[in-house]
C-alpha cells in the first residue's frame, strides 16, 4: 500500500524495456508445465443454496492453494485468491471449490502482473460553481 512517508522509487528498466523489479508475464507453455514460478488467480464464487457459509470456509482453510478470501456484497458470495504451480493444479483447485466446497458457480481470472502505482494524484477535482 502506498504511504506518503516512504520514498518513491524509480523503476529500473531491463534491456527488454520492462521494470527490473516486475516479473515477466508468464508464457502459456510455462503455465501448463509448471516451468514458471506459479500462477495466481482470483475466483468469483457463488455458493449453492444448500451450502452453508461456515462449511465453505472450512473447505477454504483446509486447501493449501487458498491464500486469501473475501465475502463480498455482489452477485457472487466470495472472492478467493488461489496460488498454484500450473494450470492443471488451478483447474483441480477450482473443481474442488465446486465438488468439495459446495460452490454452484465459479469464474476464474488469472493474475498476470501487478500494476505499480508510483504516484497518487492528490489534487481535488474541479467543480463547476452552482
Amino acid at each position: 500500500m502506498y504511504s506518503p512517508t516512504l520514498p518513491r522509487r524509480t523503476p529500473r528498466r531491463t534491456s527488454t524495456g520492462r521494470d527490473a523489479g516486475t516479473p515477466a508475464r508468464p508464457r502459456p507453455d510455462d503455465l501448463l508445465t509448471g516451468a514458471s514460478d506459479g500462477i495466481e488467480a482470483l475466483v468469483c464464487v457463488r455458493l449453492a443454496a444448500s451450502t452453508d457459509g461456515d462449511q465453505f470456509a472450512r473447505h477454504l482453510r483446509g486447501d493449501h492453494r487458498v491464500i486469501a478470501a473475501w465475502w463480498v456484497a455482489a452477485d457472487i458470495d466470495l472472492m478467493v485468491r488461489l496460488s498454484c504451480a500450473n494450470l492443471p493444479e488451478l483447474n483441480a483447485a477450482v473443481a474442488a471449490l465446486r465438488l468439495s466446497g459446495g460452490a454452484a458457480e465459479t469464474i476464474t481470472h488469472l493474475l498476470l502482473r501487478p500494476l505499480e502505482i508510483l504516484e497518487r494524484d492528490t489534487t481535488e477535482p474541479e467543480c463547476d460553481p452552482l
